[in-house]
């Protein structure tokens, strides 16, 4: 049995410590809030237009590495989609990638998926949102990391001659930056190289 004194106590207590926990739970998801719509991502998170990429690569599904070769002339052109497999902003952005990397591929473009999350993983991501596994690289080493800003997924990249970058569509994918990007890839028609598997390393 309680004191009633020590009852008392609790009674008074337990409300006010439940209400600072929720308190500090709404302050906590406000704060969230902002860094995720009014704070900026740092410049080091983002790929710039006009910047060349070089030295990118990972882990195929056949096990070995693979370099993403950058292409050599000005008709050849790749669009990279960089993702993660628990990302829900990836998700919901799957289908419009896959139709957006289809277009790319009957104009001529060669396209590269890079995921930032493990194989097993990216195999079921890749199997629900008809992401082509002979296109996709896991584990990238951490250079390939920074220049294509995977900490700020999903993305699509379109790189041009000499792998300089010539637009970067940052975020989920709507109808309307789909639309964009499916004029920018109208506008600047491909001959494919060679096929979407990244070159690998002996």
């Amino acid at each position: 049995m309680f004191h009633p004194n020590l009852r008392t106590s609790l009674n008074v207590v337990l409300p006010l410590l439940v209400l600072a926990l929720i308190a500090e739970n709404i302050v906590l998801l406000r704060q969230n809030h902002r860094l995720k719509t009014e704070l900026p991502l740092p410049s080091a998170l983002e790929v710039h237009r006009e910047e060349p990429l070089h030295d990118i690569g990972g882990i195929g599904f056949d096990g070995r590495f693979h370099s993403v070769e950058m292409p050599r002339s000005a008709a050849e052109h790749l669009l990279i989609f960089t993702f993660g497999p628990r990302c829900s902003e990836c998700v919901l952005s799957g289908s419009l990638d896959a139709s957006l990397s289809a277009q790319a591929k009957k104009l001529g473009w060669r396209t590269v998926w890079i995921s930032r999350g493990n194989p097993e993983e990216t195999r079921a991501f890749c199997t629900a949102s008809s992401i082509p596994l002979e296109e996709t690289l896991v584990n990238p080493p951490y250079p390939t990391y920074l220049r294509l800003g995977l900490a700020a997924v999903p993305q699509v990249v379109a790189v041009g001659e000499n792998g300089k970058v010539e637009e970067v569509w940052l975020g989920r994918l709507t109808e309307e930056s789909e639309k964009s990007a499916a004029k920018f890839l109208l506008d600047h028609p491909g001959t494919q190289a060679s096929n979407g598997v990244p070159k690998s390393s002996p």
